[in-house]
């Protein structure tokens, strides 16, 4: 089976990317696979979980193949994998399609079965449409589980042509409420993974009242934004992290200006919020709360960690495996979370899963993989000259040679680390004894290198490599090839003196293939032997992808075929029912692209001068200062609805249908909506629609249940009762995916932001009249629900306390951003607008028709807008402003 190829992606910055703080370390041993190597024990079921009963499966990451095996040997009932395209961590490992035929046949023939679950979570563009037809063809062929999915392009393919594979809402669709799972439900997929960012309550109410199944993360890092809604290294870097290429600008350090250094009551903060990683997350660790997650009927427990080493995979399954079987001792369970942050760990958070308000998540002064306390810095030896310093502490565990160790440096932002190259145990009044393993209690001196920083004294040393964790943490797999997928073949063999006819078929897809060997057979001595040499060759089916399924023999005369006629036979027979097989496949994917591939057209074109303008705002007094000539051929006010007070909107409203009718006002939903506002939007539509307001436009998935509006309404043939547009976080970069916004109703979308030109040509000559380009815009970077200032000053000083507004941030790559506070809730914007006012001109050849310049998330003064109102509608470009990827395009 052919295999998608790794993409060429530039480097990751150094120090930043998710590790490389610690290299992937291979298990060992890694023989073949060896039955006297017993698994963890598992006791949950194979089937597939709902959300109402039975016990959570628990899914860990498989970065390589390696990972996998160490993910089922230490209990895992699934895992989760990417392919080298199509996945939102480009730059793990991943798997070939081969790869992922061989370890889901492995997995299937477990006792009991386990799961193999493919991510194809990242957004698609135009050129890579038949390439995901054929990719997934070749998982629906393979019988993966179940598919990962963020792109509704993704999702309508799979529906419409792959429709025995199941399909998982990735937490990149940023599903955080009832409404979202409720419409997930309707549109067909089978499981939710929910944002990180849920709160238990709110993960039970979602399980129990939504009629989906719901995954949770339990374990590993943690985004700063919610998933899929961080377009940081997108727009300041070229690298999307909606494409899997994320830069990870949310580990950089930050200078700041502009954050209180008093809170209200003039207390100084704990902490000076002028410098430091005001992004930069713990690790999720919830194992103390899985009895609440299961008693709340969860489907999964997931542990994060594609882009992490085998061992790393090891020794988390092993954890939670044992904690959700009650088979870990309470006073083995400090050893076993040791173990774990000897591989790799950051400080450990329980993020908000007991209160939204909790606010100490982020590690502000250190970045990376810490590792596992085992001392206190006694003392630094110096030698004679030219010999290393020795570090003298008592270690809290076992430490020998090649073990790496780490110190936290106060300012420099990484921890000090070095390998154990010399160990020696210190003894009251004897000479200092020179060994390779030192047990744990053992008061030890380790030499540093000569050029080791001033250590901190009592600073705490960490254990962040363990030779005993990796000889302790082994795992089996099987001899390559020993497992693919096989389908089943029937054989009917017809023999008579002149002729030995073999007719191969398959049931789906319907196809057959025959080969005939001529004579002349003389009969058989013992004719029960012939039919058993018969089957026997062809069970010996070896390396193809078929097994013997139901065998004829038609041999009235008794006859004798010689076993090398039979062995050369079945080698031909299989070559070519599978070439007939692979024939078929390549046919059935032509005629799927065929039909989904964007065709080559020449678009409508407008002149710039006559695009179609339309503005947005967050807040309706920002369009207080326009005048009649600003409203002239305007298409649309787009108006969010969430911050306005409702009496206010309603009036304002009012007054401004009166200047440009009521026509032309969409009224938007956000694009978040936690449990605690669910009430106010909830109302807001109510009096709204009461009002008469009919155009509507969605941000996210639970929109359509805010508004009451049916999905697929192509297919259910339901009306609509509101004229819905789609906002740019619904994305569409591929044709699929606008077809399948226009099939969800909506007479309009909004093209990514993140979008380059060369892909948008394609899109616009297609859906021009259905298209709108944003050419101004301060896109958010990050949307967050973690206060990047009460990470900086190391706490939340509670809201009435709080000074905090914006703050102006610089990273040390010089990107320059500032930070807002919005009802707690930090929304970090570029320092200068995204404008795309110079490329009018090749936006309306390449057939836009509508153009749209947002006004949501800054501060601005209703002077302010008017004045850049009036620049963008005379095709200047904002002073400033940046075009992000779109000369470039999307990477």
């Amino acid at each position: 089976m052919s295999s998608l190829n790794n993409l060429n992606t530039p480097a990751l910055r150094d120090g930043i990317a998710d590790p490389p703080e610690a290299p992937p370390e291979p298990l060992a041993p890694q023989g073949e696979y060896n039955p006297q190597i017993p698994e963890a024990p598992l006791s949950l079921p194979d089937s597939a979980p709902t959300a109402s009963h039975g016990p959570a499966e628990l899914l860990s990451p498989a970065g390589g193949p390696e990972a996998a095996y160490a993910a089922f040997h230490y209990g895992a009932n699934a895992i989760y994998l990417g392919l080298r395209k199509f996945s939102a961590r480009a730059e793990a490992e991943n798997f070939t399609l081969d790869e992922v035929d061989e370890i889901t046949s492995y997995a299937h023939s477990r006792t009991p079965r386990r799961r193999v679950f493919v991510t194809v979570n990242t957004v698609v563009l135009q050129n890579e449409l038949s390439e995901l037809v054929y990719a997934l063809g070749a998982l629906s062929d393979i019988g993966v589980d179940a598919l990962l999915v963020q792109d509704l392009g993704v999702y309508r393919i799979v529906r419409r042509y792959f429709p025995n594979l199941t399909m998982h809402a990735s937490t990149q669709l940023a599903v955080h409420n009832c409404a979202g799972a409720k419409a997930l439900k309707e549109l067909g997929f089978s499981r939710v993974v929910l944002a990180r960012e849920l709160t238990l309550d709110e993960v039970r109410e979602i399980t129990a009242t939504c009629g989906i199944e719901t995954e949770v993360f339990i374990h590993g890092a943690l985004c700063y934004a919610y998933s899929g809604l961080c377009l940081f290294s997108s727009q300041t870097l070229g690298r999307s992290g909606n494409r899997g290429r994320c830069a990870y600008s949310c580990r950089d350090q930050f200078q700041v200006s502009g954050a209180p250094a008093t809170l209200r009551d003039g207390t100084p903060t704990k902490r000076d919020p002028n410098l430091g990683f005001a992004f930069s997350m713990k690790d999720l660790a919830l194992p103390d709360h899985l009895p609440a997650f299961q008693d709340a009927g969860l489907s999964c427990f997931k542990i994060e960690g594609r882009k992490k080493s085998p061992l790393y995979v090891a020794t988390v399954t092993d954890f939670y495996r044992k904690l959700l079987d009650g088979t870990l001792p309470p006073d083995s369970r400090a050893a076993h979370e040791s173990d774990i942050k000897a591989v790799f760990s950051r400080p450990w958070t329980r993020l908000f899963v007991q209160s939204h308000k909790d606010k100490e998540v982020a590690d502000r002064d250190t970045v990376g993989h810490r590792g596992s306390p085992i001392g206190i810095v006694d003392a630094v030896v110096p030698q004679a000259s030219r010999q290393p310093p020795l570090l003298r502490f008592t270690t809290e565990r076992s430490l020998e040679r090649h073990d790496g160790l780490q110190i936290d440096i106060p300012g420099l932002g990484r921890p000090f680390g070095f390998a154990v190259d010399q160990l020696q145990i210190v003894k009251k009044g004897a000479r200092s004894e020179n060994v390779f393993e030192a047990p744990a209690g053992a008061l030890v001196e380790v030499a540093m290198p000569q050029d080791h920083p001033p250590i901190p004294p009592q600073a705490t040393i960490y254990c962040s490599s363990s030779q005993d964790v990796k000889r302790r943490y082994r795992h089996s797999h099987p001899k390559p090839g020993l497992f693919h997928t096989r389908r089943a073949m029937d054989l009917l063999v017809q023999l008579t003196p002149e002729r030995l006819t073999a007719i191969a078929s398959l049931a789906n897809p319907a196809l057959s293939a025959t080969l005939s060997i001529d004579g002349p057979f003389a009969p058989a001595k013992d004719p029960a032997k012939t039919e058993a040499a018969i089957r026997g060759a062809f069970e010996k089916l070896g390396n193809t992808h078929l097994s013997l399924g139901q065998f004829s023999l038609s041999n009235p005369q008794a006859l004798f075929v010689p076993i090398s006629q039979l062995n050369q036979l079945r080698r031909d027979l299989t070559a070519k029912l599978e070439q007939t097989l692979e024939t078929s496949f390549g046919d059935r994917v032509a005629t799927i692209c065929r039909e989904i591939l964007p065709q080559p057209r020449s678009p409508q074109t407008v002149p710039a001068r006559d695009l179609n303008w339309s503005i947005k705002v967050d807040r309706i007094a920002f369009l207080d200062d326009l005048e009649s000539t600003d409203w002239q051929n305007i298409d649309e006010a787009v108006i969010e609805i969430a911050r306005d007070q409702s009496t206010v909107l309603c009036n304002k409203l009012e007054a401004l249908a009166q200047k440009i009718g009521r026509e032309h006002i969409r009224l938007a939903l956000p694009v978040l909506t936690r449990k605690w506002e669910e009430k106010d939007i909830a109302q807001k539509v109510s009096r709204l629609r009461a009002a008469g307001w009919t155009k509507w436009e969605a941000s996210n998935l639970s929109s359509w249940t805010f508004l009451g509006l049916p999905m697929l309404r192509a297919e259910n043939g339901k009306d609509v009762a509101a004229n819905l547009a789609t906002d740019w976080s619904l994305y569409v970069v591929n044709r699929a995916a606008a077809l399948q916004m226009l099939d969800l109703g909506a007479s309009r979308f909004a093209l990514s932001p993140e979008d380059g030109l060369d892909n948008m040509r394609s899109l616009l000559a297609e859906f021009g009249a259905q298209a709108t380009v944003i050419v101004h815009q301060d896109t958010p970077l990050f949307l967050a629900e973690s206060c990047a200032y009460a990470n900086l000053i190391g706490g939340c000083p509670g809201k009435a306390n709080c000074r905090f507004e914006k703050m102006e941030m610089v990273s040390n790559y010089g990107e320059k951003v500032t930070a807002f506070d919005y009802r707690c809730r930090t929304i970090t914007l570029n320092k200068t607008a995204f404008c795309l006012t110079p490329y009018l001109k090749e936006l309306a050849a390449a057939g836009a028709t509508s153009v749209r310049a947002d006004f949501v998330y800054r501060d601005y003064s209703s002077q302010q807008v008017r004045d850049i109102w009036r620049l963008l509608h005379t095709g200047k470009n904002v002073p400033g402003g940046h075009a992000a990827n779109f000369a470039r395009g999307m990477l």
